[in-house]
């Protein structure tokens, strides 16, 4: 239906009335004999009740004159082993079609280094980064052999290579890469291209886990305005760039200029996608802990309460995004004062996290933390001193015992040992933005 809702409504906004739906969709792989496009091949149901190619079993038209046409493919299975899920195959049969496009048309076909790219992606996405990185190279090297170094298909070569080794930390690498694909697009394409503005926000992310917060923040501003010039301030891509910004402003501690860039974001992804979308209700937490930051307390307490009830409406009581909005929640009780409140989210949220995602991950040792700091407020010693030591041994398990968390952490435990007075907390880390993808 998308196709035939392009030509009524156009492609921006058919899209954007699907995208929302596709990301919930499962794709599914089977084999042609049993998929029927019943406009080209009838159904054996349409056989026995005499009904043609072209219509459905109450007889109507699929496709009727001076209307856009459509599509319908119907899926005939007799058992489960006939549908498999697609993503589930999806390394396997892009290999396969690599393996097959080199065999059949050389390694250096146009075609087969499309192949060869796709299967890069997927890896990359799945943590496979040395074969990844490894394909991204061959890639690199046939497209600049046949297209040459400053062609638009060499340039995403060289952005796709820089993001595989931003995941390995290669970074000097990455950031060369990156530099050379944006001066590319700039001079051939204009710097208000979607694809220069795409480079802009890569190299801007990779600065960012580099500590080069003010070259990232300039162009990431850059990007934003570029995209608003181009598809207006309500375009999803737009709205990607104006969190990139908003997250580095927030992650640079500067909450008062982030402030207005979240209520955007969330008016924006609100009006899009409706109140009670999973994206949706991530940028309301998103808006909710800002808040709670500038000790804004009562409007971040309504964008939390929000937040956990959409999530465990629409993901469940114990999905990580919901512990995640509840550990917040127990951020905000604390600093109302409601202790025992605030208590009840907090053991919520960890042992739900444990379950979930085990003791080592980040979400689970902040939320232990954060147990163990209110108990040690209230004096309840015995439990918060078993808290902190458990934080410990999954820190020196994660880290090593000379990190600077793990060491933190042990000197704590020390003082509370010791009884002295509780240590200030060391500054929370930056939030990291979401990676642009050329693919």
């Amino acid at each position: 239906m998308l196709k035939r809702d392009i030509d009524l409504k156009g492609r921006e906004a058919a899209i954007q009335d699907y995208q929302s739906r596709v990301e919930f969709c499962i794709p599914i792989l089977v084999n042609a004999s049993i998929a029927y496009d019943v406009s080209e091949r009838p159904t054996p149901e349409m056989v026995e009740q005499g009904k043609p190619a072209g219509v459905n079993l109450a007889g109507k038209l699929l496709n009727e004159a001076g209307k856009p046409p459509r599509e319908c493919i119907v899926v005939r299975a007799q058992a489960e082993s006939d549908i498999g899920n697609a993503r589930a195959v999806l390394v396997e049969t892009l290999r396969c079609r690599a393996e097959a496009a080199v065999t059949r048309r050389g390694p250096t076909d146009g075609y087969t280094l499309q192949a060869l790219s796709r299967l890069a992606s997927v890896l990359e996405d799945r943590g496979d980064l040395a074969e990844a990185e490894a394909l991204c190279r061959r890639v690199l090297e046939g497209d600049e052999a046949q297209w040459g170094a400053e062609h638009q298909q060499t340039l995403t070569a060289l952005s796709n290579l820089a993001s595989v080794l931003k995941q390995q930390g290669k970074y000097e690498e990455a950031e060369a890469l990156y530099r050379k694909a944006l001066e590319g697009r700039e001079a051939r394409l204009g710097a208000r291209h979607l694809d220069t503005l795409l480079s802009l926000s890569n190299l801007a992310s990779l600065l960012w886990r580099q500590g080069k917060f003010e070259e990232a923040e300039a162009l990431n501003r850059k990007a934003l305005e570029g995209k608003e010039a181009q598809l207006g301030d309500r375009h999803p891509d737009t709205l990607s760039s104006l969190n990139n910004l908003a997250a580095l402003l927030f992650g640079q501690g500067k909450l008062e200029e982030a402030e207005p860039l979240f209520r955007r974001q969330l008016e924006g992804i609100e009006a899009q996608l409706g109140a009670s979308h999973p994206n949706t209700l991530t940028f309301a937490n998103n808006l909710g802990v800002l808040l709670l930051d500038r000790r804004k307390l009562d409007e971040s307490e309504v964008f939390l309460h929000r937040a956990v009830e959409g999530r465990e409406a629409q993901l469940g009581s114990h999905h990580p995004e919901t512990l995640r909005s509840v550990y917040h929640l127990a951020r905000l009780s604390a600093a109302q004062g409601r202790l025992e409140e605030a208590q009840s989210h907090f053991r919520r949220a960890m042992e739900g996290q444990v379950a979930q995602l085990g003791v080592r991950h980040q979400e689970t040792l902040d939320s232990i933390s954060g147990l163990a700091k209110l108990l040690e407020a209230k004096g309840s010693m015995e439990e918060a001193h078993e808290l902190y030591q458990r934080q410990l041994d999954a820190l020196e398990e994660l880290h090593g015992s000379d990190h600077p968390k793990t060491r933190a952490c042990r000197e704590h435990l020390e003082h509370l040992q010791r009884g002295d007075k509780r240590q200030e907390d060391p500054p929370a880390e930056a939030m990291m933005p979401p990676d642009s993808a050329d693919q």
